[in-house]
């Protein structure tokens, strides 16, 4: 009898000792082939991303970003109207890191329902090292800050341009040509640069008539970065920036060159364009200075640029065997009326704390050699951020001119802009 116990315990025991080892076992085999799974698994996610890094060329990169934005105006003496419908995409192409590409194109819808296409710039930057790099091409000028750093809407904190600082100004646009630019340490503080190597500006000139008396003058001082260079001559030019310490910002700037007419009007440019047979070069050179400062919520900009153009070395011709009907001015001028543009503005934003509301005031005004385009502009605005890139701007604009026979001007405006 006890025989029988002691088998029954034992066969008893070896079943209960077998009945844990194999499910153990077994769990064990189905992690094993789980974990198996999952590293054959990731294997075959690691071949893929290999084998489509190697169909792809990985040196390359695009990015696309810009900017657009809507207006509305309501001026005192017009009708009111959404007047101007934006986008400028911006695209940059990187190989490595040494070359980079970007251009902007600049797309706006006109008065009779058209559309305008610009390249605002183009060029393609080589980094030479940490502190220079090499562009080439059609860039926004780098003389002040205005138009290089501000122009696009959502970083310009009023709706309009200061005055002076749109197409037909005194502050320089585009060109085309080389440019070093780059930033280094100077001392305890920072310093940043652009110098630059181009076609430079033309000339645009009317032919005026004071009760009998012709006079040709220039009207215009033309720099959209044009692709050829009627003088022959290069201009040159860049801007010195210094950073004595963080929120301060001061910058000098000067271009040096030659400029010719390339275009002349009877009359201004409303009046028939007149064909030019030859034309002597002018001087041109312009100075600058400007400032940013920021301190919490307050920013303080201020900026001022005088180009001037002088005496040329001939005079102007056309030809006279197509001068417009009408026209009875003589067909060579040996003198023509040069003179001097010059525009300024200060600027002060007030983020409100704890809100999204900005404050923004601005005063502008801009001289040239002719009376009646001479005007002061100041902007009182209030800007809501719906977001660091999305803005809405309500600006009070008044214009006001130098000559008693232009119009002053008030105008309400409104713009919606964003940054992508």
């Amino acid at each position: 009898m006890n025989m029988k116990k002691s088998k029954l315990k034992c066969c008893l025991l070896t079943l209960s000792v077998t009945a844990a080892i194999v499910p153990a076992a077994v769990y064990a085999d189905n992690q094993t082939d789980n974990l198996r799974q999952q590293v054959d698994d990731l294997q075959n996610q690691v071949d893929r991303l290999e084998n489509t890094a190697a169909e792809r060329n990985t040196d390359s990169s695009f990015h696309m970003a810009g900017y657009g934005s809507v207006e509305y105006a309501d001026p005192d003496s017009g009708n009111a109207a959404f007047n101007k419908v934006l986008v400028a995409p911006i695209i940059h192409y990187n190989y490595q890191d040494w070359l980079m590409f970007e251009t902007e194109f600049e797309l706006s819808n006109t008065a009779d329902g058209g559309t305008e296409l610009a390249l605002e710039y183009a060029s393609i930057n080589l980094f030479l090292n940490d502190y220079v790099a090499l562009g080439a091409g059609k860039f926004l000028s780098p003389i002040g800050q205005f138009r290089q750093n501000l122009h696009p809407s959502w970083i310009n904190k009023a709706v309009s341009a200061p005055a002076g600082f749109g197409h037909g100004g005194a502050a320089p646009l585009t060109e085309t040509g080389l440019q070093l630019r780059g930033g280094f340490p100077l001392g305890e503080m920072r310093a940043n640069y652009a110098v630059y190597v181009g076609n430079g500006p033309t000339l645009a000139a009317g032919v005026e008539d004071d009760e009998g008396e012709y006079e040709l003058a220039i009207e215009e001082v033309e720099t959209e970065g044009r692709t050829s260079d009627p003088d022959g001559k290069k201009s040159f030019g860049g801007r010195l920036g210094l950073l004595p310490f963080s929120g301060l910002e001061i910058g000098i700037s000067a271009a040096k060159g030659k400029a010719t007419v390339t275009d002349a009007f009877a009359g201004g440019h409303d009046g028939p364009e007149l064909d030019i047979e030859s034309t002597g070069e002018f001087d041109y050179d312009v100075i600058g200075a400007d400032f940013r400062y920021g301190w919490n919520n307050l920013e303080l900009r201020g900026e001022y640029l005088k180009t001037e153009i002088g005496e040329g070395s001939a005079g102007v011709e056309f030809h006279s065997d197509d001068l417009p009907d009408g026209y009875a001015g003589p067909a060579e001028f040996d003198d023509v009326e040069v003179g001097q543009w010059k525009a300024w503005y200060l600027q002060a934003a007030y983020k409100i704390p704890s809100t999204s509301l900005e404050t923004v005031v601005r005063t502008s005004e801009l001289q040239t050699p002719h009376s009646g385009e001479n005007y002061s502009q100041r902007t009182l605005g209030l800007n809501y951020l719906f977001a660091p890139h999305v803005v809405v701007k309500l600006n009070y604009e008044i214009k006001d001119y130098d000559s008693s026979g232009a119009d002053d001007e008030d105008t309400v405006r409104v713009q919606l802009a964003y940054g992508f």
